[in-house]
């Protein structure tokens, strides 16, 4: 504990040492990680979901004012996502420059630079640039740790994770190379649906590797049941519009069965919740890793999948994660 000690005279003229707590603070790293979840749950349910459906809805009476409140509201939290992602990432860069873990610093510096230069040149011409820096800090990020000494299952949830987004990130490349020279890459779309199965089989390796680090305990899933469950009574409810909500907000196409991905998403919010008390970083890394999805369409996602893996692989690249409160 942090202690200020403060000489106090008594009556007899004896100074005495009288201990003051001092509250633990959250570090730089730790604030901007907090508020960067907070800031990206928002964007996805504002942004993504309710802006693209208040689009339908006839903008009449009170909803007219609530839909202009929610929708800036929106993008202000977009806006500061994009803002925060940036400073989280430059962090780990630096953090790594200072403890040996230069290749993932320059990785994620390069894709940065990429990241300004697709905003000043344009995404129709310079989008693959930042899909090959984004592949290459992915490489860098996950590599120290799949190679490392973690659990298996741990080691096999990020080794998923990388392959899913290696595998979107050719779809992409694939799809700009055909626009921009007219040379069709070969199996674009089949990677695509390769990394959606692969999506699923790595969601229960995330549950997996929480079980096996943390061990099991019934409340997580207990709260992560209900989520799953909505899922379910959506797509019972109306499966075109819930396929094209899923497909907005996470990518995902729902071409296997509904079930596997109510249960995917059930032992993701499981070991979300169940690292929660030990590994808040690893939750905080699920929470982004569902916010940014499979297709991965811009620089902000992309970043979003970064931070997402350096988080759950504890920052192995970059000689590990800043602490997130003082202590």
């Amino acid at each position: 504990m942090i202690v200020d000690e403060t000489r106090v005279a008594g009556p007899s003229s004896v100074a005495s040492t009288v201990d003051v707590p001092r509250r633990a603070g959250w570090t730089p790293f730790g604030a901007v990680v907090a508020i960067l979840g907070a800031a990206v749950v928002a964007e996805l349910l504002l942004t993504r979901t309710f802006y693209r459906v208040g689009v339908y809805i006839p903008k009449e009476g009170p909803f007219r004012g609530v839909y202009r409140v929610l929708t800036v509201t929106g993008s202000f939290a977009l806006d500061l996502a994009s803002v925060l992602v940036v400073a989280a990432l430059g962090m780990l860069a630096v953090r790594g420059f200072r403890r040996s873990g230069t290749t993932a610093g320059i990785a994620i510096v390069a894709f940065l630079a990429s990241w300004a230069l697709v905003r000043l040149g344009g995404v129709e011409v310079l989008g693959p640039t930042a899909r090959l820096t984004f592949g290459l800090a992915v490489l860098a990020v996950a590599a120290p740790f799949v190679r490392g000494a973690a659990r298996p299952l741990h080691r096999a949830a990020i080794a998923g994770i990388a392959a899913c987004f290696l595998l979107s990130s050719y779809t992409g490349i694939a799809a700009e190379g055909e626009r921009l020279a007219g040379l069709a890459l070969p199996g674009g779309l089949g990677a695509q649906m390769l990394a959606e199965a692969l999506v699923v089989a790595t969601a229960f390796l995330v549950a997996g590797a929480w079980i096996v680090t943390d061990g099991f305990r019934a409340r997580p899933t207990i709260v992560a049941a209900p989520f799953a469950a909505t899922l379910l009574a959506l797509w019972s409810a109306s499966g075109e519009i819930t396929g094209i909500l899923v497909l907005w907000t996470a990518g995902l196409r729902l071409y296997l069965p509904i079930w596997l991905y109510a249960l995917a998403l059930w032992g993701t919010l499981a070991a979300a919740v169940g690292w929660l008390p030990r590994h808040p970083t690893r939750s905080a890394g699920v929470v982004l890793l569902l916010a940014a999805g499979l297709l991965l369409g811009n620089t902000y996602l992309q970043a979003l999948g970064l931070l997402s893996l350096a988080l759950l692989t504890d920052g192995a690249a970059v000689g590990g994660l800043p602490r997130l409160r003082r202590s």
